[in-house]
């Protein structure tokens, strides 16, 4: 997991104590999980912004401090400021292009991009703005209530424990999606860690490989997949010897 969070000088993403202590556990969801979050979620502007966070595999507070000459739009990727990170190094990630073509959309909708030559009118404005505001970004705790609030609709949320002033300790925060996007990209989509490592922004290598552990599904799928086909290499035996005693029978007939 990612070293525990120290603070840096001139760093926009402000520390958390409530989730320093987040690495201990990979919390993440399944690719299913991910689909039944999705699918609850009607509000076309909330979905964009959770599938940016997982796609992109970044912070929350990285992603909130996104502005539009953040984006090369030709070549669909964000760009991440050394002031933006929790690291404190500049990074260049990767956006899916449906999803960048979304973004696109949205943006000429809006009027902050142009029509007929996708030049961005208003560079240093933030990507995504509470309704009703000019300017500034979404706090990073308006992006974990949105994302809270589905997680109980999709029916994915789960309760671990509660912190030493009683408050409920939630399994799956917004945290969760970088998480899935590591555990996906690694396990499911069979990724290099090198590249996953750049697009997450991980210091070291060895802080991507920490997500190298078998999923808890995968290995229950490996246990599955182990004892049936135990099971159907019984039964294959025991059919084969059916059918030669069936072989057998009929050659003594015919004798």
């Amino acid at each position: 997991m990612e070293e525990p969070f120290r603070r840096q000088k001139n760093s926009n993403v402000k520390p958390s104590r409530k989730y320093e202590r987040f690495g201990e556990t990979i919390r993440y969801l399944t690719l299913e999980e991910w689909q039944r979050l999705l699918d609850s979620i009607e509000d076309y502007r909330h979905k964009l912004m959770l599938r940016m966070v997982y796609e992109l595999g970044c912070r929350v507070g990285e992603f909130v401090r996104i502005q539009l000459k953040h984006f090369n739009l030709s070549r669909s990727t964000v760009f991440f400021p050394a002031e933006n990170t929790k690291t404190r190094k500049k990074r260049t990630s990767h956006l899916p292009r449906g999803l960048m073509n979304e973004v696109i959309s949205m943006l000429k909708r809006e009027g902050r991009v142009g029509k007929r030559d996708d030049r961005i009118k208003k560079p240093d404005d933030y990507l995504f703005k509470p309704s009703g505001k000019r300017s500034g970004h979404y706090s990073e705790n308006r992006l974990r209530q949105i994302f809270q609030q589905y997680v109980q609709k999709a029916g994915l949320d789960r309760e671990y424990g509660a912190d030493s002033k009683g408050r409920k300790l939630h399994q799956l925060t917004i945290h969760s999606l970088r998480h899935s996007h590591l555990m996906h990209y690694i396990h499911v989509y069979k990724l290099p860690l090198p590249i996953v490592q750049k697009q997450v922004g991980h210091r070291t290598l060895q802080a991507t490989s920490a997500y190298l552990n078998p999923s808890d599904e995968a290995v229950a799928n490996a246990y599955e997949f182990a004892k049936t086909g135990k099971e159907m290499a019984r039964s294959i035996s025991a059919l084969r010897a059916k059918i030669g005693e069936q072989a057998e029978g009929t050659d003594q007939a015919v004798q």
